[in-house]
């Protein structure tokens, strides 16, 4: 299945959950993690276990966090657990389960881009094997306590110091310096809420209700924000794009329109079905948007201004 799919899968799954739910990967982030506990009923009933390898080189490298300890004890009836030679992916909720490659991040579910192409499939649990293999789980995990993740946290401090850090396609670094996205929402203005919700297809033109949601996949801000917070986010996400420090190196000379369309051109994604004149108009909206005291459009001109003008082609 798409990845872009396999979040939906999960939360649907989760949501439907009455006495037990069960998540198991060895690679969790916390905003992915947030998000499916966010979908689980609160329920004095129903228990939450999560299982994660937890070595101090995946929290070095960034393919899982350690303030998952945070987010699932902060949760009733909820507890973490270690297994250091985990490398299953396992969902369930009650009697069903999703079983396949997706860690719980969300580059693996399709909740930030570039999304991974994951696979998970779902079974009963009525099969005795599948009751067998947890049960085995259950049985050789730790509990997480206050005192692990602070053994873990120093050991991975100390790694840290050892060694660089390994880049992987499971790594969510907002500072990742291999990112490369460029926006495709038209109305940047319109961004905070569809990200709070206010904003859905029903109230926008599908294809920007789609481009927005993409948009946000790829600029992942954490849930909970207010508008200041995630305006400054989002502009500090714009500002370390490669393809924003181009244009604006470029424009120290001054770049037309056109110039800047060929400069913006191999950072687009075929799949996105948009030429570079189009999107350039868009970055150009999104650069005035979120750097509103650095740039603007002069009056009776297409002239982006920040300091040097960028002139009209």
């Amino acid at each position: 299945m798409a990845g872009e799919m396999l979040g939906d899968q999960l939360l649907e799954l989760v949501s439907s959950a009455k006495e037990r739910v069960v998540l198991v990967a060895p690679f969790i982030k916390v905003d992915a993690l947030q998000r499916v506990l966010d979908a689980i009923p609160i329920s004095a009933g129903l228990h939450i276990d999560c299982v994660t390898r937890w070595r101090p080189e995946d929290i070095v490298d960034g393919v899982c966090d350690l303030e998952i300890f945070e987010v699932i004890t902060d949760r009733e009836n909820a507890q973490l657990w270690r297994h250091p030679n985990l490398h299953a992916k396992f969902f369930r909720a009650d009697q069903s389960c999703l079983l396949g490659s997706a860690n719980l991040t969300g580059r693996a579910l399709g909740w930030r881009l570039p999304t991974n192409l994951e696979l998970l499939v779902q079974l009963d649990m009525n099969l005795h094997e599948l009751q067998a293999w947890e049960t085995s789980l259950m049985n050789s995990c730790l509990p997480v306590t206050a005192e692990l993740r602070d053994q873990i946290a120093h050991q991975a401090a100390d790694l840290a110091a050892q060694r660089p850090k390994i880049t992987s396609i499971d790594v969510e670094h907002d500072d990742d310096p291999n990112f490369q996205w460029i926006p495709l929402c038209p109305s940047p203005e319109r961004l905070f809420k569809v990200y709070t919700g206010e904003l859905d297809e029903a109230k926008m033109v599908r294809s920007a209700f789609e481009f927005a949601q993409r948009d946000l996949r790829a600029l992942g801000p954490p849930k909970g924000y207010s508008e200041e917070q995630f305006l400054e986010y989002v502009a500090v996400r714009l500002q370390n794009l490669e393809v924003v420090q181009k244009v604006v190196s470029a424009s120290s000379s001054g770049v037309s329109d056109s110039q800047a369309a060929e400069l913006i051109a191999e950072y687009i994604d075929a799949p996105s079905m948009i030429g570079p004149t189009d999107a350039w108009r868009i970055l150009k909206q999104w650069m005035m948007h979120f750097f509103p005291e650095q740039y603007r459009i002069e009056v009776g001109q297409e002239v982006l201004v920040k300091g040097r003008t960028i002139s009209s082609g």
